[in-house]
């Protein structure tokens, strides 16, 4: 049964899409999946790794890129032309002040390219890499995806400059709250894990039934992924990271 809906598995899914590796020594979690939740979703995988490298590729980092991010940008570069009419290099500010003039440009993701399902989909790929089952109580889809990397616009415009500072404000004290929880190290790839510089992820349990996912994509990105799941399935989870 496909890890993420419950219908029949036609081939393995990637978790996270071996775009993310390329060029890099490590094994893969893989999922039995349906076709719509694994091949449909091609273009969806180059978009959004793309989107991720471009900043990275722009100069848009404060410190300078580690080897392994740096190796990773050098490797994405050859996507970028393939994915340019769904991550789109776009300017932050529309208007920005002369002191922002020389900000560099981030990555408009069309509406095509849904990143929250894409996130959403991680977990639940994970999650079944833990139990070797797929739970039909667990509904994926209801889950809450959020990133404080992200900022949601309804067109490819760049945003004027004081809602951007409020969006900005609210998504820190969000993220502030977030980092307070006693976060668990998930797991990763065996024998040979993902490079942790590339990708991992933390969970934490807020109780009531809940689990929260957060995932570190290239040392820049954290997402948070929060859905509701059984008692059982929070045991499969928990035995999993203490193993």
């Amino acid at each position: 049964m496909c890890y993420f809906c419950g219908k029949a598995a036609s081939e393995d899914e990637h978790a996270p899409p071996k775009q993310m590796f390329k060029n890099f020594v490590c094994d893969s979690i893989t999922v039995p999946s349906c076709s719509l939740h694994n091949s449909n979703k091609g273009e969806h995988d180059q978009a959004i790794v793309s989107a991720l490298l471009l900043p990275l590729y722009n100069g848009n980092i404060k410190y300078p890129l580690e080897k392994e991010v740096q190796k990773a940008v050098d490797t994405g570069k050859s996507s970028f032309e393939r994915a340019k009419l769904k991550a789109i290099d776009s300017p932050l500010l529309k208007n920005p002040p002369e002191s922002l003039k020389d900000l560099p440009n981030l990555t408009y993701l069309v509406s095509s390219i849904d990143i929250n399902m894409w996130i959403k989909q991680l977990p639940a790929a994970l999650v079944w890499d833990a139990s070797k089952f797929f739970d039909p109580n667990i509904d994926w889809e209801k889950s809450i995806a959020w990133s404080p990397n992200r900022i949601v616009s309804n067109a490819n415009t760049s945003l004027e400059t004081g809602g951007v500072q409020l969006i900005l404000k609210k998504q820190i004290e969000i993220q502030q709250c977030l980092e307070s929880f006693d976060w668990a190290d998930g797991w990763s790839a065996s024998p040979r894990a993902y490079p942790e510089s590339i990708y991992f992820f933390q969970i934490y349990f807020p109780g009531n039934n809940e689990v929260i996912f957060k995932h570190k994509f290239y040392n820049r990105y954290t997402w948070y992924m929060w859905f509701s799941a059984s008692t059982d399935i929070i045991s499969i989870i928990k035995s999993k990271i203490s193993a």
